[in-house]
């Protein structure tokens, strides 16, 4: 007898609303391989070496495949265990190497993402002199509508975005691209 398999395994990612108010943060770093050596490394990087935990937020402590396969490609799943013992779903929306990742992350667990419904993260890959790329990382989130602050509108997402976006949120970013940039540096 086979165990029912978790809600992430069986429902798809919510559907992405591009008209749908988001909140957003971008941040940069130049890493010394170029996009194709560094699209190869992240591929195969594990998450938890990459995303630690800062402050207020847990950070990653290891994933599970929830496609066959390995993690790359469109379409592929996998859930994310965080050090707080909740965890994410995510999957990719497109992987076009040495240019750009996309991807989706729902189904949050861990009580600091208690408002949000989903996010999309997207990595762009720029070629820079020297066999360097410039990475630029763009995290949106969609809040829920039925919860705070996503229940106030306009001013539910500026607070998100000030309270948490730009302050906690930030820090990993920051901390998630100094660890890439160090780890593929290395490789």
């Amino acid at each position: 007898m086979h165990a029912m398999p978790a809600k992430s395994e069986r429902a798809p990612p919510p559907a992405i609303e591009p008209a749908a108010p988001m909140i957003t943060r971008t941040d940069r770093i130049v890493i010394d391989r170029d996009p194709m050596t560094f699209a190869e490394w992240s591929r195969t990087a594990k998450l938890e070496d990459s995303l630690p935990a800062t402050g207020s937020l847990p950070g990653v402590v290891g994933t599970t495949q929830l496609t066959p396969g390995e993690w790359g490609g469109a379409g592929a799943r996998r859930q994310v265990h965080l050090s707080d013992g909740g965890s994410a779903t995510e999957q990719i929306l497109d992987d076009l190497p040495g240019e750009r990742f996309r991807y989706v992350v729902w189904d949050y667990t861990t009580p600091a993402a208690r408002p949000i419904h989903y996010a999309i993260g997207e990595f762009r890959y720029r070629a820079l002199e020297g066999g360097r790329t410039e990475l630029t990382w763009t995290y949106a989130f969609r809040l829920r509508s039925d919860r705070f602050p996503g229940f106030l509108g306009p001013l539910g997402r500026w607070l998100l975005k000030v309270a948490f976006l730009d302050r906690a949120y930030a820090v990993l970013m920051r901390e998630t691209l100094k660890a890439m940039k160090a780890g593929a540096e290395r490789a």
